[in-house]
């Protein structure tokens, strides 16, 4: 699994709580819980092709692979 892939960048504080604020990416996060890491990847693919990799989704994608590298559940940001 490249995580590099779901990574997108660097965004704003509120440019986060603007994306993640949104009934369809909180159900999907619901979904996520407690599923293998090799589930949450494709899933979270899934999740940019079905939203046309919009911005926002984007957003809520990098949001949630930050909170996994947080928790120390998949390896850090390589460093450029």
């Amino acid at each position: 699994m490249n995580w590099a892939s779901l990574d997108f960048g660097v965004f704003s504080p509120s440019e986060i709580k603007w994306a993640v604020n949104d009934d369809r990416w909180q159900r999907l996060r619901k979904m996520l819980k407690g599923k293998p890491l090799t589930e949450k990847f494709k899933m979270l693919k899934s999740h940019l092709r079905s939203e046309n990799n919009s911005r926002k989704a984007k957003i809520q994608v990098t949001n949630y692979v930050n909170a996994l590298r947080r928790a120390g559940q998949i390896p850090p940001r390589k460093k450029k």
